[in-house]
């Protein structure tokens, strides 16, 4: 979990933040983000590893305010997602078919699927990159952006900035000392989407995290304890479709 330094907020000091800025500005910069790149790829099990994965079932517990629930998560290339959550026994799902997000929330009162719009549908497009923002990111017509290597109750973070080609930004924490994601930051009209990751561990040669918080406007919402992970099982594309 990563907090604010209440002395220092997200830097180190004003003559720090100086020297990122003239950092940033200099053609050294490029070659920086590119190893801090290269470093998160290779701590995930690298880029040969990760282009093998074609889909995923992820099974969970989830606890949301005070309840618990398991959920069932459904990936396949190149950003279909599906996810089941069943809470006694009604099962919630939302989903993304590569163009359309969808739920169907029984706890409503329907048991139609509902098709989502505005800032949290544009949210969850911006989120549905079955490899996450960093891998191939030139290739997807993104660019990221140093924003500064800071210390947050006494861990190293790499700050890194991420906008895609339609213009929508995503920051993303780097463990200084791992290299992989500790927390990923969406900003919207919506608000602020935030997920800490934790508890990373190696499945089939791919390190993926086992501990997943989310906060939405700095509120704690929910958490996630991944029980098992399973790459390229069978996973019917119809499934990602909104019903008719």
């Amino acid at each position: 979990m990563i907090k604010r330094n209440r002395r220092y907020g997200w830097s180190v000091g004003v003559a720090a933040t100086v020297a990122v800025l003239m950092i940033a500005a200099s053609p050294v910069s490029a070659q920086t983000v590119d190893e801090l790149v290269a470093k998160n790829i290779q701590a995930k099990g690298g880029l040969e590893k990760l282009h093998a994965v074609q889909t995923v079932k992820q099974t969970s517990t989830l606890t949301m305010q005070g309840m618990t629930a398991s959920i069932i998560v459904y990936g396949k290339r190149p950003n279909l997602l599906r996810q089941e959550i069943k809470l006694g026994d009604q099962t919630i799902v939302n989903a993304f078919d590569g163009t359309t997000p969808w739920m169907i929330n029984p706890l409503a009162g329907t048991d139609r699927p509902v098709v989502i719009t505005g800032p949290q549908a544009d949210m969850i497009r911006d989120q549905s990159s079955f490899d996450g923002p960093l891998v191939d990111y030139k290739d997807k017509g993104s660019t990221v952006a140093l924003v500064g290597h800071e210390t947050i109750d006494g861990r190293a973070y790499d700050h890194l900035k991420i906008t895609d080609k339609d213009g929508q930004a995503q920051e993303v924490y780097l463990d200084g000392a791992t290299g992989l994601e500790a927390r990923l930051v969406t900003k919207s009209a919506a608000g602020t989407f935030e997920q800490d990751l934790s508890d990373y561990r190696a499945v089939d040669g791919v390190t993926v995290p086992f501990s997943i918080r989310t906060l939405v406007n700095g509120v704690e919402q929910s958490r996630i304890a991944v029980q098992s992970v399973a790459f390229n099982v069978d996973i019917d594309a119809g499934m990602f479709a909104v019903p008719r």
